[in-house]
């Protein structure tokens, strides 16, 4: 008996020992998860502080989303070199609604901007967007009143810097259409329904002006008769623009013009600019590219108020290219050879400028690239230009 009842006492013991130990190990477990949680909860706290701050967050889910795109470059030409932060762009947008949808563009060029004579800084700060867009049904889209880009070519509506693979902007879209060319208007934009791949846009506008353009034979250029929002003078013209695009596959293409009166002290005359391009990106990664645009000048005496032995009634661009797209895993290298020049002096003893421009762009995955290029003047070998550029947009 005295056996049994030792037997059952260790019995006892050993059952108590081991439900204790049970209980010590779940309870360092439950001590344990709530380390880890306590940890995790710091961690998260951590991670909020540095993410975006409360009003940002705010925003945020009410629509706003905010974009950039910017350029820097290195330039050697003639023997001198520069270093040029040219673009700095914050693209603010807001969904307003279901169907309509802010957007505005500011640009800070060169820098900075200095209001004293002769000081540091030479850049520029402009508004070159700012309108909403209200989707009135699937094929029309209204653009208010505001400021928008002119619709004639690809480059001046979509000219972030991998849309073009040479450090600068193709010539043509310099001194035949002068981009980045955005005026006060109003139009409507949209995909027609009928043909799959086809969009069109339409656009009334502010007209030239001729208060800061010099009215000399030859010395007339379409880069001087953009005008001032607010321009009293030589501004009472509208003028109209329109683009059809296509896009399908490989192919990408347009034609488009623009269309106003000129008005200075020896009269008025018509204008038109006219631009038609089309480019193709083969399945093996080459792509060819070719653009031409010109301008028609009804009576280009008004320009010059005089004879003329150089200004003509037509002035013109072009760009005839080819790049090809190699892919390294998320990045691509783009070399590039383009044909490109332009003439602004049609008449009897008129110039052109004429220029091969090659080089490379590298882009790491879809929000920066680096460049390198040549521009090689094909009238002028002093005027042979060397770039390296950055470029960013996201």
């Amino acid at each position: 008996m005295k056996k049994n009842y030792i037997i059952i006492t260790l019995t006892t013991l050993i059952v108590g020992v081991g439900v204790a130990t049970a209980q010590n190990q779940d309870d360092r477990i439950k001590s344990l998860n709530d380390q880890i949680n306590a940890l995790k909860a710091q961690v998260d706290q951590i991670k909020d502080g540095n993410a975006k701050p409360d009003w940002l967050k705010k925003i945020d889910q009410k629509g706003l989303t905010l974009n950039f795109y910017g350029e820097m470059k290195w330039i050697n030409k003639e023997g001198a070199d520069k270093f040029d932060p040219h673009r700095f762009v914050l693209i603010p947008s807001y969904k307003l609604s279901d169907r309509a949808n802010f957007l505005a563009e500011i640009e800070i060029e060169h820098g900075a901007v200095d209001d004293s004579d002769g000081g540091r800084f030479d850049g520029e700060i402009e508004l070159e967007q700012f309108y909403i867009d209200l989707e009135v049904n699937d094929w029309a889209t209204w653009r208010s009143l505001g400021v928008s880009l002119i619709p004639v070519g690809t480059i001046n509506q979509h000219h972030e810097p991998d849309q073009f693979y040479s450090v600068h902007r193709p010539v043509m879209y310099k001194h035949i259409i002068p981009s980045t060319w955005f005026e006060s208007g109003t139009g409507f934009h949209g995909d027609i329904p009928s043909i799959d791949g086809l969009s069109y846009n339409i656009y009334a506008s502010s007209g030239l002006t001729s208060a800061y353009a010099t009215h000399t034979d030859g010395g007339w250029k379409p880069r001087s008769t953009r005008p001032g929002y607010r321009e009293d003078d030589g501004n009472d013209s509208f003028a109209y623009s329109g683009k059809l695009a296509y896009t399908r596959d490989g192919f990408s293409g347009s034609i488009s013009t623009y269309q106003t009166s000129y008005e200075n002290s020896n009269g008025s005359t018509d204008l038109g600019l006219y631009d038609v391009e089309a480019s193709y990106r083969f399945a093996n990664g080459l792509e060819l590219i070719a653009d031409y645009a010109f301008w028609d000048i009804s009576d280009p005496t008004v320009l010059t108020g005089g004879a003329l032995t150089k200004t003509g009634d037509k002035m013109d661009g072009y760009r005839f290219e080819a790049a090809y797209h190699m892919q390294h895993g998320n990045n691509e290298l783009v070399p590039f050879f383009r044909a490109e020049g332009y003439d602004l002096q049609d008449g009897p003893s008129g110039e052109s400028y004429n220029y091969l421009t090659y080089g490379a762009m590298y882009k790491f995955g879809h929000n920066w690239e680096l460049k390198a290029g040549v521009r090689q003047s094909l009238d002028d070998n002093s005027k042979t230009e060397y770039t390296l550029g950055v470029g960013m947009q996201f």
